[in-house]
């Protein structure tokens, strides 16, 4: 019994296409994925929290981050204030599927909600090792 080249060259073509779509489906499941979230309090001794989650599996490395106040000029988000860690912080490490505080309080401590940013965003600014740009997350709009 003999097979055809078409039906061969067929399948081929089949299973190629069917490897590589498991491929890239793997590939982009283990991406890197941020989330950012908020936990704001009226204390300031209590103090805000800024949550950073870690939804993939690779643990991470954050070597620096910004909190960026902007409002609107025209048609981008501008910087008018930034919050920055202190001088003797080091590198946060973020296990898989983990998340991380980053509390404000006391002298940190920052007024929130729509009437104390008045339409202003709130953004987190992320320097992770091994990426080129920092990643910049909305935490909070105005």
């Amino acid at each position: 019994m003999a097979i055809s080249n078409e039906i061969i060259a067929l399948w081929g073509a089949g299973l190629s296409t069917s490897l590589a779509m498991i491929k890239i489906w793997e590939i982009w499941s283990a991406r890197r994925r941020i989330e950012v979230s908020y936990g704001f309090d009226g204390r300031p001794e209590v103090g805000n929290d800024i949550i950073i989650r870690n939804l993939s599996d690779k643990p991470m490395i954050i070597t620096y981050w910004e909190l960026l106040f902007c409002e609107k000029k025209g048609l981008k988000w501008v910087t008018y204030r930034n919050e920055n860690p202190a001088e003797d912080t080091s590198d946060i490490s973020i296990l898989g599927h983990t998340s991380k505080k980053i509390n404000f309080s006391d002298s940190d401590y920052f007024s929130w909600g729509h009437k104390a940013l008045g339409g202003k965003r709130l953004y987190l600014n992320l320097h992770i090792a091994g990426k080129r740009k920092p990643v910049k997350r909305l935490v909070y709009k105005g």
